[in-house]
């Protein structure tokens, strides 16, 4: 019988609740500095290419992660109007009963090949996939090691787990070994998770080096491909081919069909056993409908193309290079970013963010704020996405109209390592 508890006041009313009085105070802050001109959710009626049709104009595009172009290309269309006509627009089922297709098979079939695994297993989400997988491959008795950046789907999925879930250092495997050494031998399985590049910083990860310590500690290894696939490696095949990996280096490679693969969806690529098993005891797998045969179809000729056309990828570093030396060249603060799609200008403060993408956009240039819980606060910037199909000339004018925006508005943006 319960004693001594104090009595809880009802919430009757989500208005009265205090997450949302909390929501409240923070959207009547944006409002105050930049009125009722909303940096978010802003129509794209076209695809997301180097421009995209906003209210009628053509604007340039700095916001998707349609890192390849894939997204809108001809052949990738066609394939899934294809895929359409011939299966219709729903997997009509779980794939475990009635919703399996010869097509989903063949895109896990290279979607394994090309990441250097054994077997390869689509979801219908990228976000579940990471929630659902971290969720369940560890239990009471596990541990779960998790990167302080990483991804809120992997967090989520921490929550779900009935595993010890802990974050280390963003990217120290100092960090992670003192974990390691002093709470290794109390757990059965000890999984590690971190991203291919991280998806705020636009880094890299010492992806070699943490292979090495889960080799030396009897660790699992999961990396979160999302935006180093299509991304990093001549062909766009992440993180093992940057780094030349071995095939079993990393024991789970998660990447989405949403990024380079102009698709939507998630898969999960590794061992045999591990695919294997998940195929049938994956709760966001066997409980949920297979993926679209359109966006299978869509993922499966772009992840082709990228491995047979390798100027698609020197496109798309070269445009890096670029966006990174102008922008430094301007004195802007691009964090960690140099090797990925996702480059980052420093702002400061979340009004100063909203109020410069709000303004690049009436100039011309759509690029979105990264504000706070997504970055730490004091630490807004605007989230430049390049891609293969951007110009020197509009990486250029991007840039100048940000200096241009930022005058205007009496913005001064931080140089590189400015408090």
């Amino acid at each position: 019988m319960e004693t001594n508890k104090e009595a809880v006041k009802p919430i009757t009313r989500f208005e009265d609740a205090p997450e949302y009085i909390a929501f409240l105070e923070r959207w009547r802050e944006k409002e105050a500095a930049v009125g009722q001109d909303d940096p978010y959710f802003v129509c794209h009626d076209s695809p997301l290419t180097d421009t995209s049709l906003m209210a009628g104009k053509r604007v340039l595009n700095f916001g998707s992660y349609n890192y390849v172009g894939m997204s809108g290309r001809p052949e990738v269309s066609a394939a899934a109007k294809e895929a359409i006509d011939r299966y219709g627009t729903s997997a009509s089922g779980s794939r475990l009963l009635a919703g399996e297709k010869t097509l989903y098979q063949t895109l896990e079939k290279e979607l394994a090949e090309w990441k250097r695994a054994e077997d390869c297993l689509v979801l219908v989400s990228g976000f579940g996939t990471n929630q659902t997988f971290v969720g369940n491959f560890c239990g009471e008795g596990d541990l779960i090691l998790y990167d302080v950046l990483a991804h809120n789907s992997v967090w989520q999925g921490c929550q779900m787990s009935r595993a010890t879930a802990r974050p280390f250092p963003h990217n120290s495997v100092t960090g992670l070994e003192r974990i390691l050494a002093s709470r290794r031998e109390r757990y059965g399985k000890v999984l590690i998770v971190i991203e291919g590049a991280y998806s705020m910083d636009g880094d890299v990860a010492p992806v070699p080096e943490f292979v090495a310590l889960k080799k030396k500690y009897g660790c699992f290894l999961m990396v979160d491909e999302a935006h180093s696939s299509c991304v990093l490696g001549d062909t766009g095949g992440g993180v093992d081919e940057y780094f030349n990996l071995q095939p079993g280096d990393i024991d789970i490679k998660m990447g989405t069909l949403s990024k380079g693969l102009g698709a939507c969806g998630g898969y999960l690529a590794g061992s045999r056993a591990i695919i294997e098993y998940m195929r049938y005891m994956l709760p966001g797998f066997v409980f949920s409908v297979g993926i679209s045969p359109a966006l299978a179809a869509a993922a499966l000729t772009s992840q082709r193309l990228l491995r047979s056309d390798p100027s698609i990828m020197r496109r798309l570093h070269e445009n890096i290079d670029t966006f990174v030396t102008e922008a430094k060249k301007r004195g802007f603060d691009t964090c960690l970013a140099g090797k990925t799609a996702i480059i980052p200008v420093m702002v400061g403060e979340d009004t100063d963010a909203y109020r410069l993408s709000i303004a690049m956009r009436h100039a011309g240039v759509f690029v979105p704020p990264a504000v706070y819980p997504a970055v730490p606060r004091g630490k807004a910037r605007l989230r430049f996405c390049v891609i293969s199909e951007h110009t020197r000339e509009e990486i250029v004018t991007a840039l100048d109209t940000l200096v241009d925006v930022a005058e205007k508005e009496g913005i001064r943006l931080p140089a590189p390592g400015e408090k």
